[in-house]
């Protein structure tokens, strides 16, 4: 990294450039604490200091000096979309770039006895356009739920605090195929508001009479 500020500002630079140490600095501290989301904040301050220079011509950064933003894989059903999957998203969208994968609808129905209530292409179109999400991916169908990420080669896998999945396991099973993949799991539990899961929301539909009553009466394609 070269300084390009004219002099007059080249005071304010070096401070500038300080700060992002002291970011890059705390971020390889909050790692060594397993605290990953912290982490890599830390990072993403750091690179946005280091940017806003860049773009203005005031520092000078060879090629490839500057980190990549990180490849974030987040996977789930993602079938009626609550708060809880916009908390999600946005956490992994701190970390860099998110892929989302979305669960076949053969793979719901073997994991959880039941058929989404969108299927697969619907759940699909709605992810893609949330905020957050750079690209949105299909599942792989049959048993084999690493391929998807072997086809990936995520730098991150971010996961719920409800998803059931072992990350000590996880992270041994992805190393055995070869891939050096970071497994951080959410510790929040997003509660801010009553309907903050799919479940939850199926039972507040199946146990309100007014909206059985709606269910009862004739679709006229009617937009409700």
């Amino acid at each position: 990294m070269r300084l390009k500020a004219p002099q007059h500002l080249r005071g304010q630079v070096e401070a500038i450039i300080d700060n992002a140490k002291r970011y890059y600095e705390d971020a390889k501290y909050y790692a060594s604490l397993g605290d990953y989301s912290t982490s890599y904040v830390c990072v993403a301050y750091c690179e946005g200091l280091l940017d806003c220079l860049k773009h203005l011509g005031l520092i000078d950064v060879e090629e490839g000096a500057m980190a990549k933003r990180k490849k974030v894989m987040v996977a789930g059903v993602f079938d009626i979309i609550h708060p809880g999957h916009i908390f999600l998203i946005s956490k992994a969208a701190e970390l860099g770039d998110v892929i989302v994968v979305v669960a076949r609808d053969s793979t719901v129905q073997r994991l959880k006895g039941r058929r989404p209530v969108a299927p697969e292409e619907q759940r699909l179109e709605v992810v893609k356009n949330i905020k957050g999400v750079k690209e949105a991916v299909l599942g792989n169908e049959g048993e084999d739920m690493l391929k998807i990420v072997e086809s990936i080669r995520p730098d991150v896998i971010i996961l719920g605090p409800n998803q059931n999945f072992d990350e000590a396991k996880l992270k041994k099973d992805l190393e055995e195929r070869g891939l050096k993949v970071e497994v951080v799991r959410l510790k929040e539990l997003y509660e801010a508001h009553k309907l903050c899961s799919t479940t939850k929301i199926i039972k507040e539909i199946l146990t309100r009479e007014d909206l059985q009553r709606l269910v009862a009466e004739p679709d006229h394609n009617v937009s409700r």
